[in-house]
């Protein structure tokens, strides 16, 4: 039962904080207010009552009267849903998905809250597939069901007429109900028999123990068939409430299984021999039968014991902590502090399991004792009352102090193995409750070792996110200390572009300017060439001119010499004769002669210096206007330099013709015949 239970627990608050907190309950008065002198004072929580008794409400009016204000409670609820801002049917939808009553609130603010959580997390948007419940009919009844169950919880022994009593008088607050006082009608209940020995006080107590209407267990005294009609009804419910297969199937196994312990238990319990105390025939044969530890059937002789009815109690409460959905997820802080108090409770628990072990052991050792002093006595007895009967076939009479002996020793004999199965029963209980208390401890160890690798699970994966987190604020400064650097260099870079803007308006204005200058001295160039090409075609015509009249002047100047020289050939031819005539003649002659050769040799002489000033004035050096002309331009052939000029030119820049205005490829120097 300790898996099982562990499965379907519900988690309402715990009675202390429920009583602590004293919420308000934010209810309204109802249309038809309760009056606490009505007859609703004292409930008849048995549904088939006759209307004879029409002073008290029945269950299923209890239930009208809590199903109207809960319905109160979630139109409030859809209203404050929808003054924070949301419409009437997410609203409606999101109390049907998770609208639950259980929280440390007030039940109107519990049902708010879990509402707002489903809001929250869905941003507003919840799915048709979320919703648990079709309409808030069925969301009432449900939420009804759940607070019987966890008054119940709270108070085993209170059957399910008294708990909606108790949570109708108290405004449906788990912890004013849960410590209200149940008042004791004179009504004879039909689910069991009052018991005639049981006090007035303790009426109600042991009527919801053995009624306990609100989960469909009968009395003690019940049947199988009976038991089996209500469990199948019982299992039947949750078909209300549309919930999933895997929810069916754990909770149908969860009643089974309790169903079946219990049955196990009511067959025992209906099974055991009864203790015949008024003779000692049959305490002799069963001591004579029974070993020292006894046997299974006989350690349960004490059947109708109340042990056998606080295990259908705790059985029922068990039954009462299965939940048919679990609700919300507990919190770190509130799970820390379950694990402590459930170390807690191992702690003490075991300590608990020591000391009844002890006092088991102590008890049963005892026992044994006991017993073996018993046997031996009985045996002695047995020899005794042999001996008595031998003596009685021999003599009728007996001593009056040997009967009274033996009658007392059979009355102890009888005590004795009373208190021998007292014992017993005593420690197949406390067996009992030590495996139930160990099935407690190692669903408590499993779920605190379940937590604690959750905790380490969340601890590690805080730890990861802490260094993702880390290494993303460590990239973000980076990336923020880059930004501000490429910020830096955006503004250099504008400034340098508004500085290259500026130069390039300067450098346009200057290109400008240069471009005027240069078409300015374009056109000058282009004057000057067209001047230099008009000089020089010029200047050709005229040498070309000049070349000529050279030329002309040269073969006048040759044919002159040439007649001179012919002249002179025949002056001199004729002068021979001429000499010796004039040895013959005398020297008048020779004075005549005299002259006539000098003028003709001036002649000559002026003839050949003004050839050659000729000469030297057409080949005369443009330069220096000294030398005479020696050096050849290609590709263009003029000769217009010297020597020392021509070599001069050009080494400052790429030289070009002063004539023809050509680039010069290369200098020759030539030789002439003057040269």
């Amino acid at each position: 039962m300790g898996s099982n239970r562990k499965g379907g627990r519900a988690k309402p608050p715990p009675p202390s904080s429920s009583a602590k907190s004293k919420p308000k309950s934010g209810l309204k008065p109802l249309k038809q207010p309760v009056n606490h002198d009505s007859p609703l004072k004292n409930p008849n929580p048995n549904t088939g009552s006759d209307e004879a008794e029409g002073s008290y409400c029945n269950e299923q009016q209890l239930e009208e009267f809590l199903v109207l204000k809960l319905e109160f409670i979630y139109n409030e609820a859809i209203s404050k849903l929808v003054g924070l801002g949301y419409s009437e049917d997410i609203a409606l939808k999101a109390i049907l998905s998770n609208g639950h009553c259980y929280g440390g609130m007030d039940l109107l603010d519990n049902i708010v809250s879990n509402s707002l959580q489903v809001l929250t997390s869905s941003n507003g948007d919840t799915k048709e597939s979320n919703i648990v419940f079709s309409d808030l009919k069925q969301l009432e009844s449900y939420a009804l069901t759940g607070l019987v169950c966890l008054l119940q919880q709270l108070r085993p022994n209170m059957s399910k007429g008294h708990a909606l009593w108790c949570l109708l008088m108290s405004d449906l607050h788990i912890g004013k109900a849960s410590t209200m006082e149940i008042p004791v009608p004179n009504v004879q209940y039909n689910d069991y028999d009052s018991d005639p020995d049981v006090p007035d006080s303790s009426a109600a107590v042991a009527s919801d123990a053995a009624s306990h209407g609100g989960w469909g267990f009968g009395g003690s005294r019940g049947g199988d068939t009976e038991i089996d009609l209500k469990l199948q009804r019982e299992i039947e419910i949750p078909e209300r409430f549309n919930l999933s297969p895997s929810l069916k199937s754990l909770l149908r196994k969860n009643v089974a299984l309790f169903a079946a312990g219990y049955r196990a238990n009511l067959k025992r319990s209906q099974t055991l021999p009864a203790k015949d105390t008024s003779g000692s025939g049959s305490a002799m044969a069963n001591l004579d039968s029974t070993a020292v530890s006894g046997d299974p059937d006989e350690k349960s002789s004490v059947g109708q014991c109340p042990d056998g009815q606080n295990n259908i109690i705790d059985l029922v409460s068990k039954l009462c902590d299965l939940s048919l959905r679990e609700k919300g997820v507990v919190a770190e802080d509130e799970r820390d502090q379950v694990i402590v108090n459930l170390l807690c409770r191992i702690k003490d628990l075991e300590k608990q399991v020591e000391e009844r072990k002890e006092w088991a052991q102590e008890k049963a050792v005892q026992a044994a004792r006991k017993l073996t002093s018993d046997m031996t006595e009985l045996k002695t007895l047995r020899l005794a009352k042999d001996e008595v009967q031998r003596l009685k076939q021999g003599k009728q009479s007996i001593d009056d102090t040997t009967m009274k002996k033996l009658s007392e020793m059979e009355s102890g004999l009888r005590h004795a193995s009373v208190e021998v199965d007292r014992a017993n029963v005593a420690v197949r209980t406390l067996e009992q409750e030590n495996a139930e208390i160990r099935a407690e401890m190692e669903a408590s160890k499993l779920s605190a070792s379940e937590t604690t690798t959750a905790c380490k699970e969340v601890l590690k994966r805080e730890k990861k996110l802490l260094k993702k987190l880390q290494t993303w604020e460590k990239q973000k400064a980076k990336l923020e200390r880059e930004i501000a650097d490429e910020k830096v260099k955006i503004l250099q870079t504008q400034e340098e572009l508004d500085q290259i803007r500026q130069s390039q308006k300067e450098a346009e204005i200057k290109l400008k300017e240069e471009m005027e200058a240069k078409e300015e001295a374009v056109g000058l160039v282009e004057e000057v060439r067209r001047s230099k090409e008009a000089d020089e075609t010029n200047n050709k015509k005229r040498l070309e001119a000049l070349r000529v009249k050279i030329e002309m002047d040269c073969q006048r100047y040759k044919d002159d010499v040439l007649r001179l020289e012919q002249e002179l050939s025949r002056l001199q031819t004729c002068v021979k004769p001429a000499e010796l005539q004039s040895n013959a003649s005398g020297t008048k002659s020779e004075g005549l002669e005299t002259e006539t050769i000098d003028k003709l040799l001036q002649e000559l002489d002026y003839l050949g210096f003004s050839e050659k000033n000729e000469v030297k004035s057409g080949r005369e050096c443009i330069m220096c206007k000294k030398g005479e002309v020696s050096v050849v331009f290609l590709p263009c052939a003029h000769q217009v330099m010297c020597a020392s000029c021509g070599g001069e030119y050009g080494r400052n820049g790429e030289a070009v013709c002063p004539c023809c205005q050509v680039q010069i490829h290369q200098k020759i120097h030539v030789f002439g015949a003057a040269s």
